[in-house]
C-alpha cells in the first residue's frame, strides 16, 4: 500500500462511498470491493484493466480516509453494517459480486450476511481473501488498545501501511484514529457459524499468511449452501499485492462464471 492508496481517488461525486474508477454503464455485474483495515478505494484502481470489460468496479471508500479522512472511522460493526446497507441499498440491483480483503472480507461476509437475514438482494458470488472464518480464533495478538508507540510498532507487523507512512509522525498523527478503528474492528470480530448463506464462496490465502492460515480456509465452506472453492496463492498476508496477477486472473474467472 502507497500513500496514494491511503488517501487519492477522484472526487465523492453523487455517493461518497463509492469509488468507480472507470464508470461502465452498461455493465452487466458490479463488483464491489472492500479495502483491507486502513487502506483506500484507490488499492482497485488498477484492477480495472484486468476484469471483464462488462464489470463495473465499485469501490468501497469508508469513512476517515480518502477524501473522507476528516470523518470518524466506525469502531462497531452494527453500525458501520447499517451505514454501508443504507448507502450502497440503490446500487444493490442487478447481478453484483462482493470481494473483500482481511478486514474488507469481514466487512463483505458480515454485509452479506445481513442482506440475507433481512430478505434482500444477495451477491452473485462471495471472495474472500487473507480472513479467517468467523468462528476461528485469532492467531496474532490485540493490538488497537495499546498507546501510540506501541501501536505503531504492532502495525509493522500486521498491516500494510509503508515504512515511510510509519515514519512520518505527523502523517501518522492524522490516519492513526482511522488504522486503529478499522483493526479493532477486524480484531473484535468473532461469531459462530450461522446460517449459510445461498451464495458461492471462493476463498483466498497467502500460503505464509500468519493471520489467515491457508490451512483453516477451508473452514468458510461451512458458510455457503452453494459451490465453495479455496486457493492458495504466493505470499505472506498482502498477497493481493505480491500475486496480484494470479489474484485477478481466478477473479476473473469467477466474474465470468457469474
Amino acid at each position: 500500500m502507497s500513500i496514494e492508496q491511503l488517501l487519492t481517488t477522484a472526487a465523492p461525486g453523487p455517493n461518497r462511498w463509492i469509488y468507480r474508477p472507470a464508470p461502465r454503464a452498461s455493465a452487466r455485474l458490479r463488483l464491489f470491493c472492500f479495502p483491507y483495515a486502513g487502506s483506500g478505494p484507490a488499492l482497485f484502481r488498477r484492477w480495472v484493466d484486468a476484469i471483464p470489460e462488462d464489470v463495473d468496479i465499485m469501490a468501497v471508500r469508508l469513512p476517515g480516509r480518502d477524501n473522507r479522512i476528516k470523518e470518524p472511522a466506525y469502531r462497531e460493526w452494527p453500525a458501520l453494517l447499517a451505514a454501508i446497507e443504507d448507502s450502497l441499498r440503490d446500487m444493490l440491483t442487478g447481478r453484483f459480486v462482493f470481494f473483500g480483503h482481511s478486514m474488507g472480507a469481514a466487512v463483505a461476509y458480515e454485509l452479506a450476511r445481513q442482506l440475507s437475514a433481512k430478505g434482500g438482494p444477495l451477491p452473485a458470488h462471495l471472495v474472500l481473501a487473507g480472513c479467517r472464518a468467523p468462528h476461528v480464533p485469532r492467531y496474532i495478538p490485540a493490538i488497537h488498545h495499546l498507546p501510540d508507540e506501541e501501536f505503531y510498532e504492532g502495525l509493522r507487523d500486521i498491516s500494510g501501511t509503508p515504512p515511510e507512512v510509519l515514519a512520518d509522525k505527523k502523517f501518522m498523527a492524522l490516519l492513526a484514529p482511522t488504522l486503529r478503528a478499522d483493526i479493532q474492528l477486524a480484531e473484535t470480530w468473532s461469531g459462530t457459524a450461522s446460517e449459510p448463506l445461498a451464495v458461492p464462496i471462493t476463498v483466498f490465502a497467502g500460503a505464509d499468511d500468519a493471520i489467515a492460515p491457508p490451512d483453516r480456509m477451508p473452514e468458510w465452506a461451512r458458510y455457503t449452501r452453494r459451490q465453495f472453492a479455496a486457493h492458495v496463492l504466493p505470499g505472506e498476508h498482502f498477497f493481493l499485492h505480491t500475486a496480484e496477477d494470479a489474484l485477478l486472473r481466478h477473479i476473473r474467472s469467477t466474474l465470468e462464471s457469474c
